[in-house]
């Protein structure tokens, strides 16, 4: 009988071992506050991809921004425009220019994990917003292409 005793206590044990480990050893995207925080270029893409509403009128519309980010996901600077071309009336390309300015007011600071942070630092990037069909497109890293969703 102690030998029984001795196995349920083993098996406690044993559950409450796992238990730990599993908690210790939980993946980033698991953790409620890690999965809202960039940990990659891609996350980066995604989450800049849902601060954009695109205004109507502004089909064919591009504007493309260079900047830095720090290692805490915050703008460096001023965001410099390196390309436009602005389609429709006067009114619709104001609109254009003014939601990706939000666009870039919204998502900035993003949130990053220090690892992606370090990396940060060290890069220029590159975002172009383009209000066309999306097409197979050059994004590499820092070089970011966000087409309007349709």
């Amino acid at each position: 009988m102690p030998r029984h005793k001795l196995c349920k206590d083993c098996a406690v044990y044993f559950c409450l071992v796992a238990v730990v480990f599993r908690v210790g050893t939980v993946p980033a995207w698991a953790d409620p506050d890690a999965a809202i925080r960039a940990n990659n270029w891609a996350d980066l893409r995604g989450a800049l991809a849902k601060c954009w509403a695109v205004p109507e009128g502004t089909d064919g519309s591009l504007l493309a921004y260079r900047f830095g980010l720090d290692k805490t996901g915050a703008i460096r600077g001023t965001p410099r425009i390196i390309a436009r071309q602005l389609k429709g009336d006067a009114e619709a390309q104001r609109h254009y220019q003014e939601a990706t300015d939000a666009a870039l007011a919204k998502c900035f600071p993003i949130p990053v994990t220090p690892s992606f942070g370090a990396i940060l630092g060290e890069s220029p990037v590159y975002l172009r917003f383009v209000n066309t069909p999306p097409t197979g497109t050059y994004q590499f890293n820092s070089n970011i292409t966000l087409f309007a969703p349709k």
